[in-house]
């Protein structure tokens, strides 16, 4: 056993080095990983001969590979030639800030290539050529291309941070590139527009989690008019179709029971006094109140250019509060601890109607985060 556990700390070490040596980075053609991998590796371990060898012969191949990256972006006319560039530069210097920084990669590759100027210009280059990429889908509208835009504005801002007014852009590609999408709360009458006002805050609150980064904004009412917005692109409309709270509901059981060999007395026999045993009865009976609410949300998506209806679901949901309690005639002593217990309990007020409205609408508000998380998940 310890031999076959030594066996394999052997390999999984052997594995271990020779991964990490980059090694296996060079066979699969990964140069630039390989190098690396192998400068890492001689950092702690400067006397390996197997990474000495590894960079050695990965770097001049991992020059080369961008060399001819570069060479082919120059002769082309294509949009993404300066990225091209960039990432070729970018690789290149790399790779000998990481060898300046390995004194054993340092003494195996005393000079290595860096591209310095060459990576200045290809950013500006790069810079220049998202951004106006970015002015030309901002110009064709729309909110797929105000994001092909914003995708542009970013890239260019990555380049050369700050470059022109490409923070401007961003903020004004992210406004043209987000639905902006109104909620209207639902109205009821007065005695229940607190509950559905609860029930609306909730809802809102939940859907706009999580749309830090994407392309959404739910307003409420109130918030679209204080930033006096004129072109919404949705609108979702909530409306309770129909709703009742407070329907109650009565019923009751009679049941007798019975309970054999109970003392009822003594009796004397004799001089002698013993236990008298018989059957005790008792007629038992339950109540049951229950208040029961109930309604059904419409939820509509509307197309604020249009007017067009785009989707519409009603949901429905409801709620039984009930209180039970129980009397009895007879002898207690055929019943249970249980049923005596029942006995002695009074029936309960149920919750107020703001109350029973909100736990009505609890399973619609979960189906209404649910429908509106699906329909906007695109975004």
């Amino acid at each position: 056993m310890n031999k076959i556990k030594y066996l394999i700390i052997s390999i999984l070490a052997f594995l271990f080095t020779f991964c990490s040596t980059g090694n296996m980075a060079y066979k699969q053609g990964d140069y630039y990983k390989a190098c690396l991998e192998s400068i890492d590796f001689l950092r702690s371990n400067p006397k390996s001969k197997k990474a000495q060898t590894v960079l050695l012969e990965a770097y001049p191949l991992a020059f080369k590979n961008a060399q001819r990256d570069i060479d082919n972006a120059l002769m082309l006319n294509s949009q993404d030639k300066y990225d091209v560039l960039v990432n070729a530069y970018e690789k290149v210097n790399n790779l000998a800030d990481q060898i300046y920084k390995c004194p054993k990669a340092y003494e195996l590759i005393p000079k290595p290539t860096e591209f310095i100027t060459e990576l200045a210009k290809a950013r500006e280059l790069a810079a220049e050529s998202a951004y106006n990429s970015g002015i030309k889908a901002m110009k064709a509208g729309g909110l797929d291309q105000s994001r092909v835009a914003y995708q542009y504005f970013q890239n260019a801002n990555r380049y050369v941070n700050g470059y022109k007014d490409v923070l401007s852009k961003l903020d004004e590609a992210r406004y043209y590139a987000t639905l902006r999408v109104i909620v209207q709360k639902p109205y009821t009458n007065a005695n229940f527009q607190y509950s559905a006002d609860y029930f609306f805050n909730n809802l809102l609150a939940e859907i706009r989690q999580n749309t830090q980064n994407r392309f959404i904004r739910y307003y409420s009412q109130e918030e679209a008019r204080k930033e006096n917005m004129q072109n919404p692109h949705q609108t979702i409309v909530l409306n309770f179709e129909d709703f009742s709270v407070g329907n109650i509901k009565e019923s009751s059981n009679t049941s007798e029971y019975k309970r054999d060999s109970v003392v009822v007395g003594t009796v004397k026999i004799e001089g002698k006094t013993y236990n008298s045993y018989n059957t005790v009865t008792a007629k038992f009976t339950t109540f049951r109140r229950e208040v029961i609410s109930g309604g059904v949300l419409s939820v509509r998506i509307i197309d604020v250019q249009t007017n067009q209806e785009l989707q519409r679901r009603n949901l429905s949901g409801s709620y039984v509060w009930n209180t039970n309690w129980a009397n009895y005639k007879g002898d207690d002593r055929a019943l249970t601890e249980e049923q005596k217990r029942l006995c002695s309990r009074e029936p309960q007020n149920p919750p107020s109607p703001q109350e029973l409205f909100i736990e009505f609408s609890k399973p619609i508000y979960n189906q209404a985060v649910s429908f509106l998380r699906s329909q906007y998940s695109k975004y």
